[in-house]
């Protein structure tokens, strides 16, 4: 990348910023710092890559949105794709032919109107989360966590996961770990060096190894989903999901083998299940911090729907602050730590700057905490989107890049195609706790309170660690109500898309 140099953090040689961003925990706090420094385009290079660093709104729409055509690949990944995933997980694929394939089958599946056949699972699982919370305000964890691979797994396969006892939410966590650690920036110096992926493997880690002891695993609780849905499917047994409406299209025809329709529908899985719960968890976490915003949002919840009832999906745009606070939520806390990585195809010019093929072009979360943009960035203040009454997938495709609400979702042909589902998800489960729940700080057995931990756990996602909270019920009216929902949902059952 042409730049001058006092536009860039320096490195060293043959390396160049490896160690800048080898820790997970301090490259969030290190891009900031080089936003901050070196302006809204900065660039770094490890090795022999570039890296393209976007942070502002206006540099992801020329690039990501306005030329997506040359910026919706992903950088070669030796081990998380080629090895761990037997290069067939999506969400690392490079764009061509495949890629767009696999895309178009799934927007086709998760797009607005089909993402509201599953809105009854979403109100189904909403409802036992009320009751668990009720039960078991301690286990709120698990609790966000069992909630949000349930309905995913419902939305993916139409199975439903009871409780986070059941073994599959065992084997789908232990994918989503794997996924994590390898995810993780500088983890694995041949995802940043890629070249040294030629070296015997024992001079660079015995990646490969490793790679294929996760790629064993994962990929044999994949296809055993898999071949699980198609012998329901032919037995008549199967429940109305994507993955059953992915394989009576037909994949093979497509070209899509059993492996990758497994990654495929495995993809979903992933994509929808700890990131909702990420994103539950911090907002807790939120409330527990700013118990003056959730003051604020249960004066709203009451206001507009009472005690009388649960709020309701027509609720929501009668409930701005609730939307706000979610909104606020994630861009205090993205799903993962530092942003986005996509690879440009081509070499282009933007303003002053080459950017040679093969860049990889990250969507800084720096973006979110600019305080140009967002006053106090790192105070959590769901006030400061009243003006933006939009969903978030509606925002991604503004004219106006700078009237976009916050970019967790991404940007360009590569943002999350379950926005939908996700916006959903979260809409009804946090607007019914708020509803239902006080959310604070938990008492020691002295009388005294107990400040929550705000860190988060290894690796890509920002999984919070688990912190001590108080969830208790507002009132006797609220319990017995959440209470009889509760009874009438487990009587009727689950019966959707039928």
């Amino acid at each position: 990348m042409v730049t001058a140099a006092s536009s860039r953090p320096r490195g060293y040689p043959i390396v160049g910023n490896l160690f800048d961003l080898s820790d997970s925990e301090k490259v969030r706090v290190k891009v900031r710092e080089w936003h901050q420094k070196y302006g809204d385009i900065f660039y770094t290079k490890i090795g022999g890559t570039d890296y393209i660093w976007l942070s502002s709104p206006k540099a992801v729409k020329d690039l990501m949105d306005k030329k997506s055509g040359i910026y919706s690949s992903r950088p070669y990944l030796p081990l998380a794709q080629d090895v761990a995933s037997g290069k067939s997980r999506q969400l690392f694929m490079a764009y061509g032919p495949e890629w767009r394939n696999l895309r178009k089958h799934s927007h086709a599946l998760l797009n607005l109107n089909a993402s509201k056949q599953y809105m009854p699972v979403q109100d189904f699982e909403s409802k036992v989360v009320l009751n668990d919370l009720l039960t078991q305000p301690d286990e709120y964890y698990t609790i966000n966590r069992r909630y949000s691979t349930s309905v995913i797994m419902l939305v993916a396969y139409g199975h439903r996961i009871p409780s986070f006892a059941d073994p599959m939410i065992t084997r789908i966590f232990s994918v989503l770990e794997h996924l994590s650690l390898m995810s993780a920036p500088g983890a694995w110096v041949v995802e940043t060096l890629p070249a040294l992926a030629k070296l015997p493997q024992w001079m660079v880690g015995s990646w490969r190894k490793w790679g294929e002891k996760v790629f064993a695993h994962d990929s044999k609780i994949y296809l055993d989903f898999w071949e699980t849905l198609k012998n329901q499917v032919k037995a008549g047994t199967a429940n109305n999901c994507f993955c059953k409406d992915f394989y009576l299209a037909d994949p093979a025809k497509n070209g899509i083998n059993d492996l990758l329709a497994a990654y495929t529908c495995g993809g979903l899985v992933e994509a929808g299940s700890e990131t909702t719960a990420t994103t539950i968890n911090n907002w807790l976490l939120a409330m527990v911090l700013n118990p003056d915003t959730l003051k604020r949002a249960q004066e709203e919840i009451d206001r507009v729907v009472g005690p009388s009832r649960l709020p309701q999906w027509d609720d929501e745009s009668s409930l701005p602050y609730v939307r706000a606070m979610i909104k606020e939520t994630l861009r205090w806390r993205p799903v993962n730590k530092y942003g986005m990585y996509h690879s440009s195809t081509e070499d282009d010019w933007y303003q002053d700057y080459f950017i040679p093929k093969n860049s990889v072009v990250v969507l800084n979360w720096a973006i979110h905490n600019d305080p140009r943009r967002y006053k106090n960035p790192d105070t959590f203040d769901p006030a400061r989107y009243l003006n933006h009454p939009l969903s978030a997938a509606e925002y991604i495709n503004v004219a106006d890049p700078n009237d976009r609400d916050h970019f967790t979702y991404g940007a360009g042909r590569r943002a999350c195609p379950g926005i939908h589902v996700a916006e959903k998800s979260l809409f009804i489960i946090i607007s019914r706790v708020v509803w239902g729940f006080n959310i604070g700080m938990k008492q020691a057995s002295d009388g005294s309170f107990i400040e929550p931990t705000s860190k988060m756990m290894e690796g890509f996602l920002s999984v919070p660690e688990p912190f001590d909270c108080s969830i208790t019920v507002r009132s006797l009216a609220h319990k017995k109500l959440i209470e009889n929902v509760f009874e009438k949902a487990q009587a009727e059952g689950l019966n959707y898309r039928s």
